[in-house]
């Protein structure tokens, strides 16, 4: 690696070390991250290095750069993996204290952003992209109640297939008549989001802020998946603080109704489960055992995930008087 990296930039690393999930190494007073990126195309690497420049032009603390190689290229390949190297900004421990209200000012940041976005784009994309993902994961299912023997992970995946399906077309049904009802605001305008955020995304041992996991979209897609993230790895956490986060964020950013139901459109969707399942068919033998647990946390935790979503929308009523969340029928009924 280290040769490479002096073929590629010209640059001489004395040792690397590895850091959370990346090797990093050091450069006078600068730290660099070796990032794998073979799932991002050329395009979308651009893209990707735009926004950051331009979120470094905004002054956004803590933003990683993509660094060129010698040749003005975003990345370069070693063993058909790909790979870019990110510059950190100047090591500052900034705690993030407040994190919904550093996430709303990076979004009020991400919005200003003036050029044609296509390659990251998804905002307007969620019923879409659901849709296709249901597809095929009720072919697979289909496949699957027909085939035997059965591991006891597709036993889980078979039996629980049904629940999660309906719960997915209401997310869907819900996205479609938010979109119906209610009038986008400015706050709606796409800008600069995350694949899945949560807690470590902004890597708090070393305050970076990866374009490698940007996506150009509304702005409830973090919120969400921020909420989602608490509400499964850290429930303690959730039960204390769970809504300061969101409210932290409306207070910097005001939510739309839009926006909110747009969160809730988002929760209601159960990505936790689709991405368990396809994790697990793609993983080898030594991560299986650990998404079957995960899987079966999921199916544990389904009755206290619709308590959540519950208590979203009565949370919403309570301290939003103008706000009145569409009621999913079933989900008030069953109140246990």
């Amino acid at each position: 690696m280290k040769k490479t990296i002096h073929d590629v930039y010209g640059i001489k690393v004395k040792e690397l070390t590895k850091e959370g999930q990346y090797e990093t190494f050091q450069l006078h007073q600068s730290r660099f991250l070796i990032v794998p990126a073979s799932h991002i195309d050329e395009d979308e690497l651009y893209e990707l290095y735009q926004l950051s420049q331009y979120m470094i032009e905004k002054r956004e603390p803590n933003i990683a750069s993509i660094v060129l190689t010698k040749e003005n290229h975003l990345y370069f390949e070693k063993d058909k993996i790909k790979y870019v190297i990110l510059k950190c900004s100047p090591y500052n421990q900034a705690r993030l204290t407040q994190l919904g209200r550093d996430l709303a000012r990076f979004h009020l940041k991400g919005r200003t952003y003036p050029y044609q976005v296509s390659k990251t784009q998804r905002i307007g994309q969620w019923k879409l992209l659901w849709e296709k993902r249901l597809d095929q994961l009720e072919n697979f299912w289909r496949g699957k109640i027909q085939s035997q023997p059965l591991t006891s992970f597709e036993k889980m995946f078979v039996e629980s297939f049904p629940y999660y399906l309906g719960l997915a077309e209401n997310a869907i049904q819900y996205l479609v008549d938010t979109e119906l009802d209610e009038e986008p605001q400015p706050i709606d305008s796409a800008t600069i989001c995350h694949h899945r955020f949560h807690s470590n995304t902004w890597n708090d041992v070393m305050c970076v802020k990866s374009p490698i996991d940007w996506v150009f979209d509304h702005s409830s897609r973090d919120i969400a998946e921020y909420m989602r993230y608490l509400y499964f790895e850290k429930q303690e956490e959730f039960k204390l603080s769970g809504y300061k986060f969101i409210e932290d964020y409306d207070r910097t950013s005001p939510l739309s109704s839009f926006s909110w139901r747009l969160i809730y459109s988002r929760l209601l969707f159960p990505i936790h489960y689709f991405e368990c399942v396809e994790s697990y068919y793609l993983a080898g033998d030594d991560m299986k055992p650990v998404l079957e647990d995960r899987m079966e946390e999921i199916l544990k935790s389904s009755g206290h995930y619709e308590s959540f979503l519950r208590s979203y929308s009565s949370m919403l009523s309570m301290r939003t008087k103008r706000i009145q969340l569409p009621a999913v029928d079933w989900l008030v009924n069953i109140g246990h």
